[in-house]
């Protein structure tokens, strides 16, 4: 048996932060391997990971290989790390090629046991995702999905540029001895969220960013009278600014870092890339869709157009775009479509018989739409003022409702299986029947009377006259204002219904029949958080009617704690992006239309983890929400 000292790795993370005991514990699962200068022993996306390689003696080097050429490299030396990220985030394969540079002793690690310390020391396993559990849940998902995410030929155009097309080449830095307060005080006056750090030569040397400040010095009371050098990062980080910007994203996401310093052909430092700059300057490209929209002549040109959103939304999903900057994407190219169809439809249709308001409901009328997405919209009229007055516009409003939500279809926004529809008769009405509608849902007598008619309370005004909209908004408040029925009770016995995916081992619980067999749906995972958000948000007349718009509404309130409201939001936020991920996976790798339907197995260790740790708090919120409305422990 081979003699295995592990005196040196023990004294560097990740090993440092195990305790002693069990650094001699683990000695007896390392064995050595030895490999050979210039030898291959890892092919990125090829070669299956089954330990954890520890370098005891020599070096190898790490890299990405397109077309022959090596990018993301890395040297690992005595004591750095091979294969943690591969077993953790990418079902044990190797996420870079790992060529042996010199005569090279690893010690490997069992990848159960690696798992099993990942278990067990939360700081361990966080030098290899960087975070987890609500660290996790605040980043952006980049992260979780840059293992699916590599330069291929999919690669768009605006991710071919170079670095330099977009990175800013004014500099901003501060001395090496400078104070943390002074330069935190610098930064604020600059509106910036990094400096870089001069040495007495003046020689960019670290550098400091709003992170650093937050997590080293405020998370830590560290003192602000300390130096920047103290908290810096250094070296600094950086490629040459004619790499092509995909490369940037990557080593961003793979180093965890927000700003990249860009270097000259003589290797000088001559600007920064700043993460948002990539997210901003790539999602740009929606503006030239919503041009094309508004430059329609008829509703023929706008055929299939929302076939046109996953390919604009392929890239902002990959580079970790936040879900609100998602849905609003969708939302503004949503509502320059519904604007030109009704436009198109009233031409058609010569002028309205009275003043009208088309409205949307639903994730739409909540600003929330993704992908997989149908419509959800209703006409409100004013009062005719006689019976012949009000068939003209029965029939009008009809006749315009079935042009657009015809022309909508057509334009990809599909039909809603419910008929929640303007070209239903039930929801193309004069503003007195939405008046009684609205007041016949309040006074309801039993759950079941409100179980359907929770997206009419998700209503905003879309095009026509906003004070109908504005009027019916009013009528709704201050009905529930002097309510003393049951409606809250209802709303949240109806909403209680809905309970997250977890079983009684706290397993994920899945279909098991039927076309979906094995995988559980994430919208409807996503429900009590929606439904939570609109329940308070009607009781403390909150108007807003989107979800994180509510609830942060609902926080200033005081009716939920920071840490509550916090856990709500990354949780909302979380489960958008697997949904969003979902979605474009569908499209993009599996050649068919966009679903919310994932199955766990396909998810790796950390995201079922992270799913789980979800639901329960999901429950927590639901057992609040229990204890507010019905008085009943959930």
């Amino acid at each position: 048996m081979v003699n295995i000292d592990l005196t040196a790795i023990a004294q560097a993370p990740p090993f440092s932060f195990l305790p002693a005991q069990k650094m001699d514990e683990l000695r007896q699962h390392f064995s050595e391997e030895k490999a050979a200068r210039n030898e291959v022993r890892f092919i990125r996306g090829k070669t299956k990971v089954t330990s954890l390689w520890v370098v005891a003696e020599g070096s190898a080097e790490i890299y990405y290989e397109k077309d022959g050429e090596k990018t993301l490299r890395r040297i690992l030396s005595e004591g750095d790390c091979f294969g943690g990220i591969s077993i953790l985030l990418n079902r044990a394969r190797a996420v870079r090629t790992m060529k042996i540079t010199e005569d090279t002793t690893f010690y490997i690690l069992p990848a159960a046991i690696f798992l099993e310390l990942c278990e067990e020391f939360e700081d361990f396993k966080e030098f290899f995702t960087n975070t987890f559990g609500k660290k996790m849940l605040d980043r952006s998902y980049a992260e979780m999905i840059s293992r699916q995410v590599e330069p291929t030929e999919r690669t768009s155009p605006f991710f071919q540029q170079r670095i330099y097309s977009i990175h800013n080449p004014i500099l901003l830095s501060c001395p090496a001895a400078m104070s943390i307060r002074d330069a935190a005080g610098k930064m604020t006056e600059e509106n910036t969220g990094y400096l870089l750090v001069q040495n007495g030569q003046g020689n960019f040397q670290g550098i400091i960013t709003d992170e650093d400040l937050r997590k080293r010095v405020v998370a830590t009371d560290f003192s602000k009278d300390a130096t920047v050098s103290e908290i810096m990062s250094t070296p600094l980080i950086t490629l040459p600014e004619d790499a092509q910007l995909f490369e940037a994203y990557l080593l961003m996401v793979q180093k965890g870092i927000s700003h990249l310093p860009v270097s000259n052909d003589n290797g000088d430092i001559s600007g920064m890339l700043n993460y948002r700059r990539i997210i901003t300057e790539q999602s740009r490209s929606s503006y030239f869709l919503i041009q094309e929209i508004n430059h329609a002549s008829s509703p023929d040109q706008l055929e299939n157009i929302h076939s046109r959103l996953p390919g604009l939304l392929f890239e902002p999903i990959k580079n970790g775009a936040q879900p609100e900057t998602l849905t609003s994407l969708i939302t503004k190219v949503a509502d320059a479509v519904l604007e030109k169809i009704v436009g198109f439809a009233v031409d058609k249709a010569g002028p309205p018989p009275c003043r009208f308001a088309f409205v949307v409901m639903g994730s739409e009328g909540r600003n929330e739409q993704t992908l997989k997405t149908d419509q959800d919209n209703a006409i409100i009229y004013e009062d005719p003022e006689d019976e012949d007055q009000r068939e003209l516009a029965s029939r009008y409003f009809l006749d315009l409702a079935a042009d657009i939500c015809g022309w909508l279809d057509q334009a990809g926004f599909d039909f809603c299986d419910g008929n929640n529809m303007a070209q239903n008769p039930d929801w193309c009405q004069p503003l007195s029947v939405w008046k009684d509608y609205f007041a016949r849902w309040i006074d309801a007598e039993t759950p079941e009377v409100l179980l359907y008619s929770s997206i009419f309370f998700d209503f905003r005004w879309a095009w026509g006259a906003r004070e109908l909209t504005a009027e019916l908004s009013d009528f709704l408040y201050a009905s529930l204002d002097k309510w003393t029925g049951f409606f809250f009770k209802y709303m949240a016995e109806n909403a209680l219904n809905i309970r997250p995916p977890l079983g009684f081992f706290r397993n994920i619980v899945v279909q098991s029949k039927g076309e979906q067999k094995d995988t559980f749906d994430i919208k409807r995972a996503m429900m009590p958080i929606i439904d939570f958000a609109r329940l308070y948000a009607l009781k403390h007349t909150i108007r807003e009617t989107n979800t994180l718009e509510r609830l942060e509404k609902i926080r200033d309130k005081r009716v939920l704690t920071k840490e509550e409201y916090e856990d709500i939001v990354q949780s909302y936020q979380y489960l958008m992006n697997l949904r969003f991920i979902r979605q474009i996976t569908a499209i993009a790798e599996e050649g068919g239309r966009a679903d919310n339907f994932i199955n766990p197995t396909n998810l790796t260790r950390i995201d079922q983890t992270m799913l789980k740790e979800i639901f329960k708090r999901i429950e927590g919120i639901q057992q609040k929400m229990s204890m507010d409305f019905t008085g009943r422990t959930y």
